[in-house]
């Protein structure tokens, strides 16, 4: 009997059992739904943040002081550390994340991700942090410390609950220690920096730029918050980070790009394995109801295996003909399974237009919300992948079914119907 026949033979007895059929396949569906969806958002997140990364400058390395370590990031360290061979620039600076701004009448917490944050470094050195940034009002100072800078957010914020600030408006910024006592300063903005969008832990948008000076009384310490650390190439990242863990151990803690993306590889890859197994659990699922349909297709219809013998068909043609039935439920699902998977990833990444932060990195350093978008990866190969085990699992399910009914002989099923 020829492959087309047992085809169109079983295509016909799945559509004499219409309504149970449908209902099989709609479970056979979920299957490759969530596997597709979940494979093409958890590497269109991986892909996303990994390029974001890129683009934050792979050269830029991180430097803080470690809550448990003693060492004092000093003007001396900073020329130590700016010794090392492959490193272009060592940048030191204070950050507040903590503390108070006040302008135009209203005083605002400092917070990283809702508000904005201080940074204090030397103005000159503010490009070689942020290439390319730009401003877009007022003047770039030398120095000093009764001015300040600001960034597009900080000037415009998105909430209405935040002052609008322009060049020649003060702030007050103010900061309590943790004996209690309030130190404060105030400044004149002289500048507004264009929109930048995210960079290396620092969303240049959301900060007020002030000098060294400043930052050292507020602080009230000589002791920097961290050192920013530009390598004359990327490809020296890892030689520097070693001279830098060699020279000051578990004193300061270090972060580059590069260990950042190695990490994010490592969680996506994680999640991606979870979550595809769990996505398996719903194959399983679905193996039991093909299998389920099966036998209960080979119960009802002895008297036609019988028949179909007493007429000439072998056992293999029998067998064939049930096991492509199961085939097809595996297949139909598979592809519909696979197009609403692909439906489902850009479904579920559609809040990410409006910007939603998928990750948020807080504590003494006041690193800024991280706001990835992303586009669900979707492949040919994810495609037939999710296709191919809905197939395979439909012709699994079928086997024993179909074996079940190849055995009856014509007499046999004839005498059990």
């Amino acid at each position: 009997m020829r492959l087309l026949d047992i085809i169109i033979l079983a295509f016909s007895a799945l559509r004499d059992r219409r309504l149970r059929t449908i209902l099989t396949i709609l479970g056979m569906v979920v299957g490759p739904a969530v596997y597709v969806a979940v494979i093409a958002s958890t590497q269109g997140i991986s892909e996303s943040i990994i390029d974001s990364l890129k683009n934050f400058g792979a050269e830029k390395i991180f430097i803080w002081r470690s809550a448990r370590g003693s060492l004092d990031i000093t003007d001396k360290m900073v020329e130590d550390i700016s010794r090392i061979q492959g490193v272009k620039y060592a940048i030191p600076f204070y950050a507040m994340s903590a503390g108070q701004a006040k302008a135009k009448g209203m005083t605002v917490e400092l917070s990283p991700a809702e508000t904005y944050s201080v940074l204090a470094l030397d103005f000159r050195d503010i490009d070689k942090i942020f290439p390319g940034v730009r401003l877009k009002d007022g003047v770039m100072p030398l120095g000093g410390d009764s001015v300040a800078l600001i960034g597009s957010k900080v000037s415009e914020p998105d909430s209405k609950d935040l002052p609008k600030i322009y060049v020649g408006d003060a702030i007050t910024i103010i900061r309590h220690s943790p004996t209690g006592e309030a130190k404060s300063h105030s400044l004149i903005v002289q500048g507004i920096f264009d929109y930048y969008g995210q960079s290396f832990f620092y969303n240049p948008d959301l900060l007020i730029f002030v000098s060294r000076e400043v930052g050292r009384k507020l602080i009230g310490s000589r002791s920097y918050t961290g050192v920013f650390v530009v390598a004359e190439d990327p490809s020296l990242i890892d030689y520097i980070e070693n001279k830098l863990k060699e020279k000051y151990g578990g004193d300061v803690i270090i972060i580059s790009t590069k260990a950042v993306l190695q990490t994010v590889r490592i969680i996506t890859g994680t999640l991606t394995i979870f979550l595809a197994s769990m996505a398996s659990m719903s194959l399983i699922v679905a193996f039991l109801a093909i299998m389920a349909t099966m036998f209960t297709a080979v119960t009802e219809r002895i008297r036609e295996i019988g028949l179909l013998k007493a007429l000439g068909f072998k056992t293999r043609d029998v067998l064939l003909t049930f096991l492509t039935e199961a085939a097809l439920i595996g297949l139909i699902g598979g592809v519909i399974g696979a197009v609403a998977g692909a439906v489902g990833a850009y479904i579920l990444a559609r809040p990410s237009d409006a910007a939603q932060g998928i990750s948020r990195i807080r504590g003494e350093m006041g690193f800024s919300a991280l706001n990835i978008a992303y586009t669900p990866k979707i492949t040919p190969e994810l495609i037939f992948t999710a296709i191919g085990i809905a197939f395979i699992v439909g012709v699994l399910a079928g086997i024993i079914p179909a074996w079940r009914a190849a055995k009856y002989t014509p007499v046999e099923a004839l005498r059990r119907e």
